[in-house]
Order: structure tokens, then C-alpha cells, then sequence
């Protein structure tokens, strides 16, 4: 039941896609995926224009009578702990403090008429509690007040 009333409120607090921001835009998005008991949003906001923070925020529900496991970032570009390049018209942002640092942990987000946050080389240990993890990428619409298009791994 608890999972259910936190999916409520996330979902009650939507935060509308681009918002006006103190001293830039935000567009963001949130998505449930009730068969995989997942729910989660994204958020990026801009500076003048700029890509300046990241904002992911995962949850997986847990087993009947236990808690849920979260999954967390949050990076800008004034952090010293990531990495922030560009890329081929993306956006890199490297975990300068990887769980694993012989594996990549990197997010690549590509900004346009969408937003693309591609998680394929992040490591989802370090980030998430145990049960959870990232998904393979999450897609923030142009509209607003449009859900996230999440794309999560087959298992």
C-alpha cells in the first residue's frame, strides 16, 4: 500500500515541461510503469540557455511489507565530482567516483525537440539500492505536462 501512495504523490507533484526557473528553463517529465512496479522522473535544467543539471530520480517497489529501492542522480555542471563534456552534440557527464572504476559510468544527454538521457554506460551500483536499477535511456517530450517515454531492460 505505501508503494502505491508514494507513486500517488510522485505523480501529483508533476512538474510541468519547460517551467520557468530562477534564472533558467527546467523541462522534465515522470513515468510509472505499473507491470514492472516502476515509477520515476527526469529533470534538466538550463542556465542562459545552457545545459547546466541532471536530475533522475528511479523507483522500484519492494516486496509486499518491504521498502522500495531508489535510484539517484543528480549533477551540474559546478560539481567537481562529474565530469561534464561535449560530445558529437551531446552532453557527457562522467562519475568522477565510480562503483566500479574499471567500467564507464557515464550519462550522455543529447538536447533538442526532446530530450535524450542515455544510460547504457552508467553503472547502476553505487547509484541504486539493491533491486533497483537505471533504466537503458529516458526520453523528457517537448510537451508540456508530457510523460516520459522510458525505455527498461528486458528481465
Amino acid at each position: 500500500m505505501k508503494c502505491w501512495l508514494r507513486l500517488a504523490t510522485l505523480l501529483a507533484l508533476t512538474v510541468a515541461a519547460p517551467v520557468a526557473y530562477a534564472g533558467g528553463e527546467v523541462r522534465s517529465c515522470q513515468y510509472e510503469v505499473k507491470a514492472r512496479c516502476t515509477s520515476g522522473e527526469a529533470t534538466v535544467t538550463f542556465t542562459r540557455g545552457v545545459f547546466s543539471k541532471l536530475e533522475v530520480t528511479v523507483f522500484y517497489c519492494g516486496q509486499r511489507g518491504r521498502p522500495g529501492y531508489t535510484c539517484m542522480i543528480d549533477s551540474s555542471r559546478s560539481e567537481k565530482d562529474d565530469t561534464w563534456s561535449d560530445e558529437r552534440g551531446a552532453t557527457v557527464i562522467a562519475n568522477g567516483t565510480p562503483f566500479n572504476p574499471d567500467a564507464p559510468d557515464r550519462v550522455k544527454v543529447t538536447i533538442g525537440e526532446y530530450v535524450s538521457i542515455d544510460f547504457s554506460e552508467a553503472q547502476s551500483a553505487g547509484r541504486c539500492g539493491a533491486g533497483a536499477e537505471l533504466p537503458k535511456a529516458i526520453v523528457i517530450p517537448k510537451q508540456q505536462g508530457g510523460a516520459c517515454r522510458v525505455f527498461l531492460d528486458k528481465n
